[in-house]
């Protein structure tokens, strides 16, 4: 179930490895899948005209939602409870859930995709799931899982000493672990250690991995382990605290096996997480604050796409994009990255898909994930000419 981008830069470290595994490769589908589908969308040549007076919107330009289902509702309703500000949006094309951050500003913005229906939005762990909690306790985890996403590259990219880190760092099975953790002490605070979310879980990551040879999101073995570090579920902050500890310990669970296992198997987790510690110190770069971070920042993610400005209309853009195979992509990235899509019809009366970037910060997020934006007019739009 998840995400990242912390910045929708740690996003595709998501589009990349959750694609892979997909949070609906039957489940919570990692962002790999919906890379398989952005590469299979249907090829489509796109027209795209300098801004012209008879260029107009022919839809309205919105992120799609459809309506939930009474176990998804619940989910949402706790989702909201644990970030007060978080986007959702039910699309009925989506299986398994999604989240990713956006920087506005200097505020991070949590954005969650999802099915409406919960048999959908629960993929794959309902399958191992279903006989041992309810579907509401499900949908309430898998909600949560992606709230621990945001959770974790928020904590990282506004540190408590005012700088800011990028929790790309962390292995993706580090970054599922941390949010597993998150949604089962998220969900024992609302329903009570008698829902038996923590050892379901457990289990049915196991079984998922090894069914669905799902590496990615085979969390338990460290799930289990970095649960005994946290002593506490008082509050939200005991289980974000408990959370990034768990991604600590992954990290120095893998490093320890990767050195040969020089830490025995029945080292205290404690000594596991300080190893992580020191490894994610050696690999993790610091910036003053959000702005230097978005300043100085250049993601990788949408560098393999072409993006065509077709009208500018005041603050908002409308820019149509491409891949490799000059297939239209522009809809699936609109929807992975929570931006707006509609469609133009242009003065020869032919109707183009495109995102609506709506001001400066929107653009500039953009151009923060790597986009080059060509504007007909020779100019291209890069990272630091959000203003151009």
């Amino acid at each position: 179930m998840r995400r990242s981008l912390i910045v929708a830069g740690v996003t595709q470290a998501k589009i990349a490895r959750r694609h892979s595994v997909s949070h609906a490769a039957p489940g919570l589908w990692p962002v790999a899948t919906s890379l398989a589908l952005l590469a299979c969308a249907v090829a489509q040549q796109l027209l795209v005209p300098d801004a012209k007076a008879g260029t107009r919107e022919a839809s309205q330009f919105l992120v799609p939602s459809g309506s939930p289902d009474e176990s998804m509702r619940a989910g949402a309703t706790l989702a909201r409870e644990l970030e007060p500000g978080v986007e959702i949006s039910y699309r009925d094309s989506q299986a398994g859930t999604l989240s990713m951050s956006r920087v506005d500003g200097d505020h991070v913005r949590c954005i969650v995709r999802v099915s409406p229906d919960t048999r959908e939005a629960l993929k794959p762990l309902d399958r191992f799931l279903k006989d041992r909690v309810n579907q509401k306790a499900q949908a309430m985890f898998a909600m949560a899982h992606e709230i621990g996403h945001c959770k974790l590259r928020d904590a990282f990219l506004r540190r408590s000493d005012g700088r800011a880190a990028d929790a790309s760092v962390f292995p993706w099975v580090a970054q599922e672990a941390a949010a597993d953790v998150y949604g089962i002490l998220s969900v024992e605070r609302r329903l009570g250690d008698g829902a038996a979310l923590r050892q379901s879980v457990i289990i049915a990551r196991m079984l998922s991995a090894t069914m669905y040879h799902d590496a990615p999101h085979a969390t338990g073995h460290y799930v289990s382990n970095a649960l005994t570090l946290c002593g506490q579920n008082r509050t939200d902050a005991d289980a974000l605290h408990c959370a990034i500890s768990t991604a600590y310990y992954t990290v120095g669970s893998m490093t320890n096996d990767e050195q040969g296992a020089p830490l025995a198997l029945d080292t205290p987790p404690g000594r596991i997480y300080q190893l992580g510690v020191r490894e994610i110190s050696k690999r993790m770069r610091l910036y003053d604050g959000i702005r230097q971070y978005k300043a100085r920042f250049s993601g990788a993610d949408l560098r393999r796409f072409t993006f065509q400005q077709v009208l500018r209309n005041g603050d908002s853009r409308y820019i149509t994009a491409e891949n490799d195979r000059r297939a239209d992509i522009t809809y699936r990235l609109a929807d992975f990255y929570g931006f707006k899509t509609g469609e133009l019809v242009t003065q020869d009366r032919r109707n183009v898909t495109a995102l609506r970037i709506d001001g400066a910060d929107e653009l500039d997020w953009l151009l923060t994930l790597g986009a080059v934006v060509h504007t007909g007019n020779g100019v291209s739009l890069r990272k630091g000419d959000a203003q151009g």
